[in-house]
């Protein structure tokens, strides 16, 4: 499945930010590389995966420059208070931002977007006690004991949706396993 849109390679602070993931011009970037990178701009981890889902159209883990320009696109339309969509890589935006000091657009202070991700200790205590309460086996979890604790999680139906699409397209980098 190709792209809609042919994103410029004469864009340098795309090239200068893709010289920096791809230091020894493989022409490729990791998904390992790429996620170290992206999370510089300051966005959700929710809001990284589908940038992520969308750049990685072959869904390889491996991003050549085009995916990766792509990427950075969509960082900016979300930065920007835009839909992280294909359809948005058509939008003027400004291009994103990233707390780094070898970024070429260095952002101080907090993230203009001020989402925070982290989980506080506290739920971090009691979602591990959740998940213990499931009797994991080497660290995972059966779907059929995740799917009731998903379902009472009152989390939106949209944010459900994508995360058992997350779990059925690479169910081991989780921690579940789903059963089909």
């Amino acid at each position: 499945m190709g792209l809609p849109i042919k994103l410029s390679s004469g864009n340098p602070v795309y090239e200068k930010y893709y010289r920096q993931v791809d230091t020894g011009n493989t022409g490729r970037v990791l998904a390992s590389d790429a996620a170290a990178f992206l999370k510089k701009s300051g966005l959700p981890d929710l809001i990284l995966g589908k940038i992520w889902d969308l750049a990685d159209t072959d869904g390889k883990g491996i991003l050549n420059k085009q995916e990766f320009f792509v990427a950075l696109r969509l960082v900016a339309c979300a930065q920007n208070g835009l839909e992280v969509s294909l359809s948005s890589l058509n939008l003027a935006v400004p291009p994103p931002r990233f707390h780094d000091t070898g970024s070429p657009l260095l952002t101080s202070g907090p993230s203009a977007v001020e989402l925070p991700w982290a989980v506080k200790a506290e739920d971090k205590a009691k979602y591990d006690a959740i998940f213990d309460s499931l009797s994991p086996v080497d660290g995972f979890l059966s779907g059929d004991k995740v799917k009731p604790v998903l379902l009472n999680s009152k989390l939106p139906v949209e944010i459900l949706g994508r995360l058992l699409y997350r779990l059925l397209k690479k169910p081991n980098k989780i921690g579940v396993i789903i059963n089909s």
